[in-house]
């Protein structure tokens, strides 16, 4: 019975296959994750600015954006009417620069007459390269009142 008995040779030639396999693959994951990772960092962010504005009669500047970086797009002026009763008429302005060193030009004016339904007023904006400028005025005084407001708007990460 000598030289019988287990015998049990190493061969790790399936587990070299194996492991470039995985490695193979783990490669084409990390290099999915990049490209994605890419396009996302990319991607514009949704950004919001607020604020609270008390009419004085004048045509005030709630928000403004004097000269973005590049391609500036504003998607929503909301403000709240809540506080405005029969007695106030505001008016809401957009200006749009739309030259370099240009001045800021009337796109919209839009009157407000007494107490709102809906409470909450939404101002499409538009995308533009120079600056973009909304003011408040209240034009039929009964008494200055607060008004919140907030802009939505996409920028570069």
């Amino acid at each position: 019975m000598s030289g019988e008995g287990v015998h049990n040779p190493y061969d790790d030639t399936a587990l070299l296959v194996l492991i470039a396999i995985i490695d193979a693959v783990v490669d084409a994951i990390l290099e999915d994750t990049t490209a994605i990772r890419e396009v996302t960092d990319s991607e514009a962010i949704l950004t919001e600015v607020a604020g609270q504005i008390l009419t004085d009669g004048t045509e005030q500047t709630v928000y403004t954006e004097e000269n973005p970086a590049g391609i500036f797009d504003p998607r929503t002026f909301k403000i709240d009417m809540t506080n405005q009763t029969a007695a106030e008429t505001i008016v809401i302005k957009v200006y749009y620069r739309i030259a370099v060193g240009g001045n800021m030009i009337l796109q919209s004016s839009t009157t407000f007459a007494g107490a709102q339904d809906p409470d909450l007023i939404n101002v499409d904006l538009e995308p533009n390269r120079y600056g973009i400028r909304i003011t408040i005025q209240n034009t039929a005084l009964g008494t200055h009142r607060a008004y919140d407001w907030e802009v939505f708007y996409e920028e570069a990460p």
